[in-house]
């Protein structure tokens, strides 16, 4: 008989670095076959790297990825809060367009490349044309 639950409710999950990973915190990951890979805008994003996450985080060394709820992700261009959010070619955070996958929605204005602002991860689906 089991005694427990198999659900895990962490916000967070740790994945082995399978493409070395140069973003620092705050910035999207997506999963791939072997680990964790540096996001990109043709990427299906998982979620957000950590604050305690290094500069540059090597090949094989583990990484720690905040996957629901509200996270911090840096922005790569103006938005306004409410905007769907997905990621630019570095894994930044921009407003979606069409084909884009929305990972969340701003919870805060963003005025200028790298900054940090609160955002809901929701994993929405593609955006519509």
């Amino acid at each position: 008989m089991f005694n427990g639950s198999v659900i895990n409710d962490s916000a967070t999950i740790c994945a082995p670095v399978k493409t070395e990973i140069k973003t620092g915190p705050f910035t999207a990951v997506a999963l791939g076959s072997g680990g964790a890979v540096p996001c990109n805008d043709t990427l299906v994003p998982v979620g957000l790297t950590i604050a305690e996450t290094p500069n540059t985080v090597p090949v094989g060394n583990d990484v720690n990825v905040q996957v629901k709820d509200i996270g911090v992700w840096k922005g790569g261009a103006a938005f306004a809060a409410g905007d769907p959010l997905a990621s630019d070619a570095t894994g930044l955070a921009v407003k979606a367009a069409a084909g884009k996958f929305i990972l969340g929605f701003a919870l805060e204005d963003c005025s200028a490349k790298g900054q940090t602002v609160k955002v809901q991860i929701t994993k929405s689906g593609f955006m519509k044309s």
